[in-house]
């Protein structure tokens, strides 16, 4: 049997005010796999998340990638190594979007026609034309093409992870389901592991191989969108699944 992309095992996260934001967590993300979190605001999604590239470190338990600790890994490299996409995207203003892309790459020290070659097929792949937007800068696109960007960017040294924090979360509903629709279209064609925050259910059930649902802290199921309808694990799922069911 193959290690998990990424795991997570007896994870507690206590802040220094005393707020708990995960209890005794214990999750596995398989090679390929997308793999959304979904709570309500407060319920450790994005915490968790952030638990995988170091940028949160968890009180008591460990994280692992591919079976290593974080914890034995520098954390600026493994930010190199990880695809990571926020919900206002990130991009850095004063920065062309063709630069905004290559910036990982820079960092690894790519030659620079590697760079170009590389942020061209990203752009083409986010179905932005290199020759229109590879000079614009952020202030000069919508929020899509800036998620777009932003995508691309996660993706431009061919991380074999890539983690997602509510990254459509902030546009309308049209923009929203063509990013959805350009999501999946990439995830099949990629097979990246994937680890996608969101609050939507709807979003959730379209975009996911597997669920984790949050509360308060806690992972209260984990299963496919399928078999979380048939067979919820507590009342806290039935009730969550119950607003998915009536809007369906």
């Amino acid at each position: 049997m193959s290690l998990p992309a990424l795991d997570v095992i007896d994870v507690t996260k206590r802040y220094a005010n005393g707020v708990v934001a995960l209890q005794h967590v214990s999750l596995a993300v398989a090679q390929g796999e997308t793999l959304v979190l979904i709570g309500e605001s407060g319920s450790g999604k994005t915490t968790l998340l952030r638990l995988f590239n170091r940028m949160e470190q968890p009180t008591t338990g460990v994280v692992r990638i591919q079976g290593q600790s974080v914890e034995d890994m520098d954390p600026i490299t493994l930010r190199r190594h990880i695809g990571y996409v926020q919900q206002d995207g990130g991009l850095l203003p004063h920065w062309t979007v063709q630069h905004n892309i290559g910036l990982v790459p820079t960092l690894l020290r790519w030659p620079a026609d590697h760079i170009f070659q590389r942020t061209s097929t990203l752009l083409e792949l986010v179905n932005l034309s290199p020759s229109i937007y590879a000079g614009r800068y952020p202030a000069e696109l919508s929020g899509g093409e800036r998620q777009r960007v932003a995508f691309a960017r996660a993706l431009a040294a061919d991380p074999d992870i890539v983690l997602l924090d509510e990254p459509f979360g902030a546009l309308d509903a049209i923009t929203r389901n063509e990013l959805q629709e350009q999501f999946l279209k990439i995830k099949h064609t990629l097979q990246k592991t994937m680890v996608f925050v969101t609050h939507d259910l709807h979003e959730a059930f379209r975009l996911g191989d597997r669920i984790a649902i949050l509360h308060a802290g806690q992972v209260r199921q984990v299963d496919t969108p399928q078999a979380l309808l048939e067979h919820p694990a507590d009342a806290y799922v039935r009730t969550l699944l119950a607003y998915y069911r009536r809007e369906v």
